[in-house]
Formats: structure tokens, C-alpha cells, sequence
């Protein structure tokens, strides 16, 4: 009678808060990033009108198939892997499809990067769009990112904090206490 009455209140707990999950959400994504980005980008709406989308935040999914080291950042050569209405990296329909090309994103600050994005399978990428590279690849500038690995270990996130209209810069002019400018 007693083990009923415990299991009863472990379903009663679970039933509540299993719609509270649902309406709290579980997006693997920060909510101001869903709400600053442009809704409904692909990769193909970045390569056909790239002009439009300059300066805007973006998300899209992925793998890294190979990095390089350009002028002290980081640079990730990412094959798009379209994003489901979860947030979630999907296989594209077809091998053919062109939502499964190729984009570019830029790490710019890497403290606090986790070393495990070698080990992601997939990840979901939120950036600035700068250029587009030769090739009509997109590039992206870092913003936000979370990788999923084989293992839980390898799972991980980073978010670029440097806000570049908050730098401190010394204006032309200005004497420090040494009467230095």
C-alpha cells in the first residue's frame, strides 16, 4: 500500500512537471539569440542574397570538417546541417541538396573556447554574417555556439562576451597621471 502510495506521487511530480518543461522550453539556444536573430535563415537564403543579411545574427547547424589559423583566429570550415523547428542539426533530405554546402565561421576571441569542439559531431551556430568567401561560401563572425560530441564530455558551448560597442579606447587628446597621451 505504501510502495502505491509513493509511486502515485512520483507519477502526480512527473505529470507536473512535464508540461512546465514544455512551456519553460528547452532550446539549446539563449533566448535573446532566438529573439535578435533573423528568422527562417538557410544557407541557401545566405548564399542568394548575402547583401541583405551583412551585419545580421543568424543560426545555423553544422559539423567542422576543417580549421585553420588566419591572423590569430580561428576558422572553422563548417558543412550546414539544417536546423529542425527545435534548434536541432538534421542530415539534409538528399546528398544532393544544396542546404548541405558550406559556410565559414570566424572565432575571434577564443578564451574560454572549449578544446572538445574537435570532438563535436554537430553544432548549432549563432554569428554575425561578414563576407562571402570565394566560392559564394557565407561567412559567419562567432557569436554563440553549442556542440554536441559522441560523448557527454565532449558536449559544450561558448559565447563571445567582448561587446565591441562597450571596448574602452583612450580619445586623442586625453593626458594620463604620468602627462603621457
Amino acid at each position: 500500500m505504501l510502495s502505491r502510495q509513493m509511486s502515485m506521487k512520483s507519477l502526480n511530480r512527473i505529470l507536473f512537471l512535464l508540461p512546465l518543461c514544455l512551456v519553460v522550453g528547452c532550446s539549446p539556444i539563449p533566448g535573446k539569440y532566438l529573439r535578435d536573430a533573423e528568422p527562417g535563415v538557410t544557407l541557401t537564403s545566405l548564399q542568394n542574397t548575402s547583401n541583405y543579411y551583412q551585419d545580421k545574427l543568424v543560426i545555423l547547424g553544422g559539423t567542422i570538417v576543417e580549421e585553420e589559423m588566419r591572423d590569430g583566429r580561428l576558422w572553422l570550415h563548417v558543412v550546414n546541417r539544417p536546423l529542425d523547428r527545435d534548434y536541432r542539426p538534421q542530415l539534409p533530405p538528399s546528398p544532393n541538396d544544396p542546404e548541405g554546402g558550406f559556410y565559414w565561421v570566424v572565432v575571434g576571441n577564443r578564451t574560454n573556447f572549449p578544446d572538445s569542439y574537435r570532438y563535436w559531431g554537430d553544432m548549432i551556430v549563432v554569428g554575425r554574417v561578414a563576407v562571402l568567401a570565394p566560392g559564394k561560401e557565407p561567412v559567419l563572425k562567432m557569436v554563440y555556439v553549442r556542440g554536441r560530441g559522441s560523448q557527454a564530455a565532449h558536449d559544450g558551448s561558448w559565447e563571445d562576451l567582448v561587446d565591441a560597442n562597450y571596448l574602452l579606447s583612450t580619445p586623442a587628446g586625453v593626458i594620463d597621471d604620468m602627462g603621457r597621451r
